[in-house]
């Protein structure tokens, strides 16, 4: 494993998958009008299928109204933040987003790295067992899953340890819909994955000095005084107990006063329900306030580079302008694809199979994923700066 790695590290760690990236930007060009023709045929070949599967006729963002939920970032511009409170804003967005990311990006809702010519799941799988591998539990260890979507990452951890995880959301559905998932799994499975309705900024019901470890899979992102919830994580952890903390930051590359950066920001804030997004350095301080000891931190995003080196594919770069190959393809949430989303779900909408908020949902994620991809591709941001840190024992 890699040493830990100094906060003010450069930006340019990300150089050698930006250039793997560009290299076969340029060469695929000359093809480029062909691929869109097919990607055309294929993107209304999607939603025919989509409406065919029931996803998008059943799909209804229940009480959510995608323009009341927009207005809440109707003053934030750049890196700031919105007035309401996080873990209202969490639970708005996942009523509006959990079928679109589910649809798009399977029931781990994160990133990861992978070799350019593997698929999407590869690099879900590498997080998930880096998690794994850096809570140091085992069988039947009691661990949390710090806001855990409908229980992607949970369950690949489970699979890997043996751990008896608990899963904390403050969204309703994504519970009923974790259930489900793992309701057709083995009962060895079932035994071990576990859902609870919670705020995770103040956790009710739960023992404290109880758990052998905790995480959080890039779901921080959700709040801005993210102290708040590590405090929580404290409460709840015994004393030795190991945190594991995937974290977006911003980089160093971040630059406030850059017009297109600001914009990307915003882009990414409203698109993913996110709260303002610290740094490095902000956020190693919160973790630290909350009481745990940091033993060791780094971009996890680096890590693929050390890897792979110029076959690493970026962890942005599935949702940038590519050209598809069929061995890492991630169709739905392919540019030449989402892009066209809006179009055909509006046309649906118009002849009465949907309800109109769901091409204005769709028109939100795009943003989000433009807006976050955009700040990946210019080296502000990571996804999964990982933290790894202990509650002492005394």
């Amino acid at each position: 494993m890699a040493a830990q790695k100094a906060e003010s590290a450069a930006p340019g760690a990300a150089k050698q998958s930006k250039a793997a990236y560009k290299s076969e930007a340029r060469k695929d060009k000359s093809s480029s009008w062909s691929m869109c023709r097919i990607l055309f045929v294929l993107v209304v070949g999607v939603g025919l299928a989509m409406v065919k599967s029931g996803f998008v006729i059943s799909f209804t963002p229940g009480d959510e109204d995608v323009t009341n939920f927009s207005k809440i970032y109707g003053g934030v511009k750049g890196n700031d933040q919105h007035s309401a409170y996080d873990a209202d804003v969490a639970r708005s967005f996942y009523n509006l987003a959990n079928e679109f990311y589910e649809y798009g990006w399977g029931d781990s809702f994160h990133f990861g790295f992978r070799r350019k010519t593997e698929p999407h799941s590869v690099s879900i799988r590498n997080s998930q067992n880096f998690i794994a591998q850096k809570l140091m539990v085992g069988d039947m260890a009691n661990v949390l899953d710090i806001g855990c979507g409908i229980g992607g990452p949970m369950r690949g951890v489970v699979r890997a340890t043996g751990a008896n995880v608990t899963g904390l959301t403050i969204n309703p559905y994504q519970i009923k819909r974790g259930r489900e998932i793992t309701s057709e799994l083995s009962p060895w499975m079932q035994a071990r994955c576990h859902f609870s309705l919670q705020d995770y900024l103040k956790v009710e019901g739960l023992p404290e000095d109880h758990y052998d470890g905790a995480f959080y899979m890039e779901s921080s992102l959700h709040c801005e005084n993210r102290t708040q919830t590590f405090k929580e994580a404290f409460r709840l952890l015994k004393p030795g107990a190991r945190l594991v903390a995937m974290e977006y930051l911003t980089l160093p590359g971040w630059d406030p006063k850059n017009l297109e950066h600001q914009e990307l920001m915003r882009q990414h804030l409203h698109g993913n329900g996110a709260a303002k997004t610290p740094s490095i350095a902000e956020d190693l301080a919160m973790v630290r306030a909350a009481g745990f000891e940091i033993v060791e931190h780094f971009d996890y995003m680096d890590l693929g580079n050390d890897i792979y080196g110029e076959e690493n594919w970026p962890w942005w770069a599935d949702l940038q302008p590519h050209m598809p190959d069929p061995r890492r393809l991630l169709l739905p949430a392919h540019p030449y694809v989402r892009w066209m989303q809006p179009t055909i779900l509006g046309a649906l909408a118009k002849i009465g199979l949907l309800p109109e908020n769901v091409p204005k949902t769709a028109s939100v994620m795009n943003e989000g994923a433009d807006g976050l991809s955009g700040l990946g591709r210019v080296g502000a941001l990571t996804p999964q700066y990982y933290i790894g840190a202990r509650k002492p024992l005394k």
